[in-house]
């Protein structure tokens, strides 16, 4: 068995096409397959290298091994589409000598008409080319006149393959646009042709992939019976959908496998998430590390309506990973994240660790760490509007003042009984006696229990941060 995944070097990694690696990935795993990642790199003007180099790394970051590829020539090669069009000229000649394939010197505009009257006139499309006896379309192209290749679709035959999560589909030949361009008029070879014989010089097996390129795929079936290749098993992968059940795109959140990274969203998370997306396990398991996702995984078990993609979701799952972790080594992950957030200077290892452990609940991806950093780390925290408007209310003073005289009283030895101390001596309860204690502490209303917050910062920090309160609202 042997899958592959052949992204366009075009941009960035989208989600989507990340869903369509990572489920080629568990296939291969499963059934112990060859994974060849393939670069189809015909858009030369979009084409980048840069973009081939970003798609490879983010793969790697998911966690996906492939065992073919451009840096990994198993004798498939070459596995850039840019660099077999020696291979693509030969299947041309084969098709135009066989009469499968034809030049057309139409215009646009020629083509266009045509394709307007037939659809009037509810018929089929055929080109006027392509009957043009081979040897009239070697002259013209010998005078220079310009030309694409097309391919001849057979007049209404039935077109039918198994498809391994929509069952059964069928098209007709008549339906499918008519004659259509396999080369265009700058020498260059069209997607719909070439992957086809990709696919078979590859010996791929099973070809997975989005639900867009289902239209595509009668296309492919008729250029492999004309050249005498092997069709591959299909599996086209439902759409992903935003939450308004509109095609995912960025105004619905982030898109790119990089920024996802960047964020601090875990890569198990990630693939757990899109091997999940558009089905459920049995037990209603959500949680599965590789191994079990695999274990558990079948393509038939894949919906065949859109899946939609519930970005809360995944970010309660990638919580889930980072509560999972080992304290040291979650600590060692938002290191970076403290640094982007202007805490160069850490405190020591353990004191990091104690906080990291305080704040691991409140973060379901790693830049979460930004919002609750600055409670341990800052010397004064400033209040935001809500907890300003808070602290000026007459209860809040009230603890300000108890507060500023107790701070006065203690030891820093004592500094764990401060909380117990303020409740014995405030004539205030419940929230109007710990919402005031908290904002006087940490700036805020809500975050990790004072009872852990306090002994981290210590004496000295809890002394200004109380005098601060004082000055400002007393």
């Amino acid at each position: 068995m042997r899958v592959r995944f052949a992204p366009s070097p075009t941009g960035y990694l989208h989600i989507g096409n990340a869903r369509t690696a990572v489920i080629n990935y568990i296939i291969a795993k499963k059934y112990n397959a060859e994974y060849i990642i393939r670069i189809e790199d015909t858009d030369k003007e979009r084409s980048t290298k840069e973009s081939e180099i970003s798609i490879l790394q983010d793969l790697k970051w998911l966690g996906i091994n492939w065992t073919e590829g451009p840096d990994m020539d198993k004798g498939h090669g070459p596995y850039r589409q840019s660099e077999r069009d020696h291979i693509y000229k030969e299947y041309t000649d084969r098709l135009l000598k066989s009469g499968h394939g034809f030049r057309c010197f139409c215009s646009r505009e020629q083509v266009e008409e045509d394709k307007a009257k037939a659809m009037a006139e509810n018929k089929p499309f055929h080109d006027r080319c392509r009957n043009m006896p081979l040897a009239e379309q070697e002259r013209l192209a010998a005078e220079g006149k310009e030309f694409t290749v097309k391919f001849k679709v057979p007049e209404n035959t039935e077109i039918s393959f198994d498809d391994k999560i929509k069952g059964t589909v069928t098209f007709n030949s008549d339906n499918i646009g008519g004659d259509f361009i396999i080369v265009r008029s700058d020498g260059g070879p069209v997607y719909n042709y070439i992957v086809i014989i990709d696919d078979a010089l590859m010996e791929v097996t099973h070809v997975i992939r989005g639900e867009d390129h289902l239209s595509n795929t009668p296309k492919q079936i008729l250029i492999a019976k004309a050249l005498d290749l092997p069709v591959p098993e299909y599996a086209h992968l439902p759409l992903i959908l935003g939450s308004d059940k509109k095609k995912l795109s960025k105004r619905h959140g982030i898109t790119s496998v990089d920024l996802y990274k960047q964020e601090g969203y875990l890569p198990e998370a990630l693939m757990n998430y899109l091997g999940l997306l558009g089905w459920s396990t049995e037990s209603g398991e959500e949680l599965l590390e590789f191994e079990r996702l695999v274990e558990l995984f079948e393509l038939e078990n894949i919906g065949k309506s859109p899946a939609v993609f519930d970005f809360q979701k995944l970010k309660w799952m990638n919580g889930a990973y980072l509560k999972k972790y080992p304290l040291d080594k979650v600590t060692e992950m938002f290191i970076p994240y403290i640094k982007a957030a202007g805490f160069e200077t850490l405190p020591e290892r353990s004191k990091l660790e104690d906080i990291i452990s305080a704040l691991r609940n409140s973060c379901e991806i790693l830049s979460d760490i930004s919002k609750f950093i600055g409670i341990f780390l800052n010397e004064i925290n400033e209040p935001d509007e809500e907890t300003d408007s808070h602290l000026k209310e007459d209860y809040a003073i009230d603890i300000i003042k108890i507060c500023n005289e107790l701070i006065e009283q203690i030891t820093p030895d004592e500094i764990s009984s401060f909380i117990s101390k303020v409740k014995e001596k405030s004539p205030h309860k419940g929230k109007k006696l710990f919402h005031p204690i908290r904002a006087i502490v940490t700036g805020r209303l809500s975050g990790p229990e004072l009872d852990i917050v306090i002994p981290i910062i210590g004496f000295d920090k809890l002394k200004k941060r109380i005098k601060y309160a004082y000055s400002r609202y007393c």
